[in-house]
């Protein structure tokens, strides 16, 4: 029984994975088009479904610590032992482990992509109010890299103190 409560969770924790990769991956394109009303909607989302894997990771480390005869969190165990403390399924346990390994990581490189593109932009919003409100004789320009530079020549935004 418990083998199969196992597999049930991992299933589940998979599916929860694959629900918060498509929003995180919803909430990537919202940024780029700077959609802000729909990113709260994505951070609460994001936030029930943290909760319900953080709830299913507690109940697979009980069924684990079972398996082994310990004490639930009295030693760190890692989503990978899961297939070999549950060898008369580990084929099935082997599959969802290493998928919800995958989804994770797809889910931590579209984070970073976003958060990359988050703090680019507040850097070029940054640059531009400087550039609005520096006084004439250092006033910069905004090049074609997207970065500040000296004027030479036209000045594409005149800023006044």
């Amino acid at each position: 029984m418990a083998a199969h409560s196992i597999i049930d969770l991992l299933e589940k924790k998979e599916a929860l994975y694959t629900e918060l990769l498509a929003i995180v991956d919803e909430e990537s394109q919202s940024l780029s088009t700077i959609a802000l009303d729909r990113l709260w909607a994505f951070t609460e989302e994001k936030s029930r479904l943290s909760v319900e894997i953080d709830a299913l990771r507690d109940e697979i480390l009980q069924l684990a610590s079972a398996r082994l005869g310990i004490q639930t969190g009295s030693v760190p165990m890692h989503l990978r032992e899961l297939p070999r403390l549950f060898s008369e399924h580990e084929p099935m346990i082997a599959r969802s482990v290493e998928s919800i390994i995958f989804v994770k990581g797809k889910i931590r490189k579209i984070a970073e992509s976003s958060v990359s593109f988050v703090e680019n932009y507040l850097e070029t919003v940054e640059e531009i109010i400087h550039m609005l409100t520096s006084s004439t004789s250092d006033t910069k320009i905004y090049g074609m890299d997207r970065h500040l530079m000296e004027p030479g020549g036209s000045l594409l935004i005149h800023g006044e103190a």
